[in-house]
Formats: C-alpha cells, structure tokens, sequence
C-alpha cells in the first residue's frame, strides 16, 4: 500500500501570490500524534533509517526539543520546535533534513508551562 503526501509552499507578496504543489508517494508511513507531559526526556518510541526519508511533518503548540537516539543528543540529532511553526522537509527541498543520522529512539523535553500536541509523520520508501 503507498501513502501520498502533499507539500504546498505559497507566498503572497504585495498580493500577487505563487504556489508550488509537491506531492510524494512511498510505501511506509511513520504517524505519530501524542499529547507531551511538562518534564525532560520523554521517551517516544521511533525507528527511522534515514536514508528512507522521503518527507516529514512535525507540529507542535507548544515549543520543544527533540532529540533523537539520547537524551542529550550524543549521537543523534537535536530539533529546537517553535510552537505552531512546523517543521517540514521534503526530497525536493533546497535544504538537507535536520535528522543525519539514524534514528532509534526519540526524546522530548517540554519545558513550557502546559502540556504540548505533538504531531509527527514521516513517509519513508522502504525499497531504498
């Protein structure tokens, strides 16, 4: 079964507004959506071989840091999340995906004063 995900970038200036539909299809999707406690360290369970990325999403309402592998980012990756400001990465983006190494866990730390929204999907083609 291949899953889909559609990327639509849009920018409006001086009220001329451009978008750029992009849509991307692969076999396994990675859906994650749970609510964060207010502490550090909090384990998610994750397993992601990142060369098999082919888009993520991830959203939270409140700011957060991910860290994948370890608690304190020994190696793994680290993703300081903005509330309400998603983080987006596709194939065809101009920048290289924030998670270079493969991921066998995930912690988040919520140190904001509720609890967080987390949502995280990634799409990933296990052929590769």
């Amino acid at each position: 079964m291949s899953h889909s995900f559609q990327f639509t970038e849009k920018v409006v200036i001086g009220g001329e507004s451009t978008s750029q539909l992009n849509t991307l299809t692969a076999g396994t999707r990675i859906a994650i959506s749970e609510a964060m406690p207010i502490a550090n360290d909090t384990l998610v369970a994750l397993s992601v071989d990142v060369s098999q990325v082919k888009g993520v999403f991830i959203l939270s309402d409140q700011d957060l840091l991910l860290e994948t592998n370890s608690n304190n980012a020994a190696g793994g990756n680290s993703l300081s999340l903005k509330a309400n400001i998603p983080y987006i990465w596709y194939t065809n983006k101009y920048d290289a995906l924030k998670f270079t190494v493969d991921i066998t866990a995930l912690y988040v730390t919520n140190a904001s004063a509720a609890v967080a929204n987390l949502t995280l999907e990634i799409l990933t083609d296990p052929t590769v």
